[in-house]
């Protein structure tokens, strides 16, 4: 069994490299990648945890970078998933090197947005802890850390987040592309029913998005994954279907407790006469 997205606590999953590979194994996932957000930490530390112990797994490297295409609409915010690269790709650290500093300016925005919404002031020694163990500080670790001053739903938490006016802090998705277009990496456009929702698409201009960025290098969609929904798989198959694109799945797993309702392996498709999942 496949599952190319998955996450680590490098970014904001919840399990180190020993612990994900063990549910791994558990889950029967024989081929893999690690896509953390914006950083290849993980990838790497489970790579070599790969090699030095002999697994018989098939492993991919991995990253899920933040990036924006500024050139549809008022722009899109989309995460494209890199992988099958080299770790010591000057392009790759180049771009998570970048990002990592866009990063530090977000927490910024969210520490000022959750005095403004909740009253709590984050100071920088919370912050500061977890800055040393991931480069990839996101909404979660702050979730963590406001959590520390009080209860507070998660669901409200991260609908409050929405409200974080970050468009300009991400990589240009059109200049990832471009530079990565001849490494011969797969370049996949991740999760495109998260797309359609954030911005209220129909298939038809979700296709749109999709011929943008084929045009300027990708060469992948994420047809299976774990928040698909009625047709989606169908529609999504035949978009990549009529541009060439290779397919993946992936289960986005980060973990029972921050994505409680996400297992390892498993993608949503609808069978049309029972209506049920098939996984």
């Amino acid at each position: 069994m496949k599952d190319l997205h998955i996450h680590t606590i490098y970014s904001d999953g919840e399990y180190a490299e020993d612990k994900i590979i063990s549910e791994i194994l558990k889950a029967g996932i024989t081929e893999f990648a690690i896509c953390d957000h914006d950083t290849i930490e993980g990838s790497k530390k489970v790579n070599d945890l790969i090699k030095n112990n002999n697994l018989n797994l098939i492993f991919h490297s991995g990253v899920e970078l933040s990036c924006r295409i500024k050139e549809i609409g008022s722009g899109i915010n989309i995460h494209l998933l890199v992988r099958d690269f080299d770790y010591k790709d000057k392009n790759i650290i180049k771009m998570i090197n970048k990002i990592s500093l866009l990063r530090l300016k977000k927490i910024q925005l969210m520490v000022d947005l959750i005095k403004d919404i909740y009253g709590v002031e984050i100071k920088n020694e919370e912050i500061a802890p977890v800055l040393k163990t991931t480069n990839s500080f996101g909404k979660p670790h702050m979730y963590r850390i406001l959590c520390q001053h009080g209860n507070y739903d998660r669901k409200e938490y991260y609908k409050n987040m929405d409200k974080l006016k970050s468009e300009n802090l991400k990589l240009d998705a059109k200049k990832v592309l471009n530079t990565l277009k001849d490494s011969g990496y797969d370049l996949t456009l991740a999760h495109p029913r998260e797309v359609m929702k954030e911005y209220d698409l129909n298939y038809s201009q979700l296709e749109n998005i999709i011929k943008f960025l084929k045009d300027n290098g990708l060469n992948g969609l994420e047809t299976l994954h774990t928040n698909n929904i009625g047709d989606d798989y169908d529609q999504f198959s035949k978009i990549a279907k009529k541009y060439d694109l290779k397919e993946s799945c992936g289960s986005d797993y980060h973990g029972p407790t921050v994505k409680p309702d996400v297992s390892l392996g498993i993608f949503h498709k609808i069978d049309k006469i029972t209506n049920n999942f098939i996984y």
